[in-house]
């Protein structure tokens, strides 16, 4: 939860980029919004329609109707995600046209009109499959040996789910989705590494009911990530533990051979919840020589960590969601998604994340499912 300032500061440059990107668009397009034939009115009616939703998802979301969020939500983040797609294209194009212009090239006034429609069309084809792939989860596989695992344990297969964000967009059909999934993989043990909701759940006992009845024989196991405490961290685990999921929050379990280590997330550091003090006294558990994995939202390594887990398993970063934004994310978050051999004989894996935040769309960052399968180093020999 963030402080009031910080709040403020972070809802006042929202709105301030978001008011920014919507005069982009309305300025390339003032010919044809001055007008007053009925094309032209029908048009604004529709802008002003789109700009609002985003507030009124919100509005919603904080009211509890996640009926009204969901078709709000759909359309607001839709909007969002075209708004962003313009702009890199259209922006993309003018930088061309600029540098022509001062190397002495003058386009054709029929230039700007053409650049327009292609920047709509391109925008518009993206936008769809936007929608198509962050509705098409991949199932990413990591298969490690290692000589900590037991001999009677053999192989030990987890499931890591990261940053599903069960919302008014994402309900049921979500959880559905991921119970296949698992039926057919059929995991030992499920992980989830935070971000497994946001406010106003549509259908929220049923989303509930489908997650509990996954099964994974030796376990559902979770940890909470920034949404958790962004939604309320007491309602977000009293959820997640309805879910069938045991919490792992500064704490950690040995179960089937191997360590589960589990921090909150470290946007719970200003209510205390986090500490690398905290995150030091769990990884004591990997003292026992077990093949320890290590539940951690956000891919931060911290100093001192490396070295007392073998294997980290991160999310938060959503590979970025919808490319370029992923270039931005990763001047945040190095570690953008895959795996990285972080030395002094720990890994980690991050997650691109199973579901979305904000806008239902992702462009060249495939949702995923992670199976990671532990194999004694013995087998085979």
């Amino acid at each position: 939860m963030r402080s009031p300032l910080s709040f403020f500061i972070f809802i006042s440059i929202v709105i301030i980029i978001y008011s920014l990107m919507n005069y982009y668009f309305i300025r390339k397009h003032r010919n044809i919004l001055t007008g007053r034939s009925l094309p032209s009115i029908l048009l604004r009616l529709f802008l002003v329609t789109v700009i609002i939703t985003p507030v009124a998802t919100v509005f919603f979301s904080q009211k509890g109707e996640p009926l009204w969020a969901a078709v709000t939500g759909f359309t607001g983040y839709g909007w969002l995600a075209f708004l962003f797609l313009f702009l890199v294209i259209h922006g993309m194009a003018d930088i061309i046209l600029y540098i022509t212009e001062k190397a002495g090239f003058i386009p054709p006034g029929y230039m700007a009109r053409e650049v327009l429609a292609g920047t709509l069309i391109i925008s518009i084809s993206v936008l769809a499959y936007g929608f198509y792939e962050a509705d098409t989860p991949r199932i990413e596989r990591l298969v490690i040996e290692t000589e900590k695992l037991p001999a009677e344990a053999k192989t030990l297969k987890i499931m890591q789910l990261s940053d599903i964000h069960f919302s008014p967009l994402i309900s049921v059909e979500k959880a559905e989705a991921i119970k296949k999934i698992a039926e057919r993989e059929m995991p030992d043990i499920i992980v989830s590494t935070g971000d497994f909701l946001d406010r106003s759940i549509r259908n929220s006992d049923e989303v509930a009911a489908v997650m509990r009845s996954i099964n994974a024989p030796e376990g559902k196991y979770a940890i909470t990530g920034n949404h958790e405490f962004i939604t309320g961290v007491e309602e977000s685990v009293q959820f997640i533990e309805k879910s069938g999921f045991i919490m792992l929050r500064n704490r950690a379990v040995t179960v089937a051979g191997i360590n589960l280590a589990g921090v909150d997330d470290y946007s719970g550091r200003r209510l205390g919840y986090y500490s690398e003090a905290e995150e030091s006294r769990v990884l004591t558990v990997s003292e026992n020589g077990l093949y320890t994995v290590f539940l951690k939202h956000q891919p931060r390594i911290t100093r001192g960590s490396t070295g007392r887990f073998d294997l980290q398993l991160s999310g938060h970063t959503h590979g970025g969601q919808i490319f370029p934004f992923t270039l931005l994310v990763k001047l945040s978050f190095p570690y953008l998604c895959g795996e990285y051999d972080l030395g002094r004989g720990s890994r980690l894996y991050v997650s691109r994340g199973t579901g979305t935040w904000g806008p239902p769309v992702r462009f060249i960052a495939t949702p995923e499912v992670t199976v990671i399968e532990i194999k004694g180093s013995f087998i085979g020999k």
